[in-house]
């Protein structure tokens, strides 16, 4: 584990002494500004319209959690499938590249602690985009008031759609990890990581149109749907399954990856 926490340490160093870190942080809290100010203004302006046409007794049922907080975070999934790219793109892409990844493997390392090391370097960028996403709550809840004139902010769904944006972004990276095993160019790696992150995307569209077992079968393959669950603040067992597989397959696969190159 101690080797493993090395590689992980050399990963976030990398991180932020080069220009990635920072343009993805700079783009995640630019369009994740971009996403809240449209999801205010549209609050506002609907409680406006209730105000003026309706009850206010009825304002109720407008709140902020589930009209700006969760569809916020629902949104930076999406996001997730064009940053994520960017921030495993060169893990092992580049090990290759420089010819590193045979002192990687020549070094009494074993291939789980160099994919367990690649992994938890990425995960820790990771939990700062959700924090930084998470700040975009606690402004509402800092500055907004709920429906009965408390907290403008239900934590607890707002907590579960957090919980489920990592967890995504997990499953993401676990992906994008193991391209990078399979070529020694970024730029591919990058490009066909984020392809497939976008076919389980828009796969669930197609279930909108499909019947009976196979809509439920792109039902369950598309990562927005089991995303849904969380930003409703329901944590369903079939969505942790689904993301903690993906993760498990991603690292399984890169290990199958590294081992390969060792013996070849």
């Amino acid at each position: 584990m101690r080797n493993a926490l090395a590689i992980a340490r050399k990963e976030m160093l990398l991180y932020f002494t080069t220009p990635i870190a920072y343009v993805v942080f700079f783009a995640t809290a630019f369009i994740g500004a971009f996403f809240f100010l449209s999801l205010t203004s549209e609050f506002q302006r609907r409680s406006m319209q209730f105000m003026q046409f309706g009850s206010p007794e009825g304002m109720g049922w407008l709140n902020l959690t589930d009209m700006v907080a969760a569809p916020l975070i629902l949104n930076m999934g999406v996001i997730f499938i064009f940053v994520v790219p960017f921030l495993t793109m060169r893990l092992l892409a580049e090990e290759r590249r420089q010819r590193t990844m045979e002192l990687l493997m020549t070094a009494p390392i074993r291939s789980i602690e160099i994919v367990a090391g690649k992994y938890l370097g990425v995960l820790a960028m990771l939990a700062v985009l959700v924090a930084l996403t998470a700040i975009f709550p606690m402004l509402l809840d800092t500055y907004g008031t709920g429906a009965s004139g408390g907290g403008a902010i239900e934590w607890q769904t707002v907590g579960a759609a957090l919980a489920g944006l990592f967890l995504c972004g997990a499953a993401f990276a676990a992906i994008g990890l193991f391209v990078s095993a399979l070529t020694e160019s970024q730029v591919v790696a990058a490009l066909i990581t984020f392809l497939v992150l976008l076919l389980t995307w828009v796969v669930g569209w197609k279930a909108a149109d499909a019947e009976g077992a196979w809509r439920a079968v792109l039902e369950h393959l598309s990562s927005v749907q089991h995303l849904v669950a969380f930003g409703r603040g329901i944590v369903d067992l079939r969505d942790l399954v689904y993301f903690l597989s993906l993760v498990v397959l991603g690292l399984f696969l890169t290990h199958r990856a590294i081992e390969a190159r060792r013996w070849a």
